[in-house]
């Protein structure tokens, strides 16, 4: 671990060797692509080079400090977008973060504007009716304001090609994808909570112009599809064994949790 300048512990893992077991960024090969969710923080940093600046865009900021997507980078001197749809974590955001807080949830154009109802789930909150972590029983409902990406993007002077895009909203990823033109923001990586319950949002990534690199923990890393990166003969049977192998059990399991 790492403490920052304020004292607050953060993951860490330098070994430039270690981390290379994984990926080589600079060669643009995937050795590993499955990377315990711990080393996540390092590698986000190693892909950027360690840059010192840099602007993120965190769809579910959820918790200020803890297992926050984008408070290291924030430590290292990067800006953005904190967007979270429930009151009392924007509370916090805006106590412990420097970068801007917006209180909505983001969905499609059709639900732009309005108040939906949201369920919650202990750190879990979604507009789907079923939450999809398995486990998760919904405890309270909220009304939130929604509003699409493109719209924050533009009223937030967001420039496209920005660095980092993470989008976490427990099951409404393809409803958020239909408010943002990922072909025209273009942002050099993005971070895709998904629990491969099926392809949809590993297809819309695909046609969006964006290859899938990486896997740390239920996060699938894209990037834009014209960096070429090549993968070892290990990291494409991983991949495989993910997305198509284990595919049927996965299913049913997200099933039966839906039944419950």
């Amino acid at each position: 671990m790492t403490s920052f300048p304020n004292g607050v512990p953060v993951n860490s893992f330098s070994d430039a060797a270690a981390l290379n077991r994984y990926a080589d960024f600079n060669q643009r090969i995937v050795y590993r692509p499955k990377v315990p969710p711990q080393h996540e923080q390092a590698l986000v940093q190693n892909y950027f080079g360690s840059a010192t600046h840099g602007v993120f865009v965190d769809v579910g900021a959820n918790d200020p400090i803890v297992d926050s997507q984008s408070f290291h980078l924030e430590q290292l001197g990067w800006r953005g977008l904190l967007i979270e749809p429930l009151p009392a974590y924007c509370e916090l955001l805006r106590r412990h973060r420097q970068s801007r807080v917006i209180e909505c949830a983001c969905s499609s154009p059709e639900n732009d504007g309005k108040f939906l109802p949201i369920n919650v789930a202990g750190v879990y909150s979604s507009l789907e009716p079923t939450l999809i972590a398995v486990g998760a029983k919904i405890q309270t409902v909220a009304q939130v304001q929604v509003r699409t990406l493109d719209s924050l993007l533009q009223d937030n002077a967001i420039a496209p090609g920005f660095e980092l895009l993470s989008i976490d909203v427990e099951g409404h990823e393809m409803e958020v994808f239909k408010g943002i033109d990922l072909r025209f923001w273009r942002p050099r990586l993005v971070l895709l909570e998904d629990h491969v319950t099926g392809h949809q949002k590993h297809q819309h990534m695909q046609r969006q112009g964006y290859q899938l690199l990486l896997r740390t923990g239920l996060n699938s890393w894209y990037v834009p599809a014209n960096l070429a990166y090549t993968f070892s003969i290990r990291a494409r049977f991983e991949f495989f064994r993910k997305y198509y192998l284990g595919l049927i059990g996965r299913k049913r399991r997200y099933a039966e949790h839906k039944s419950v």
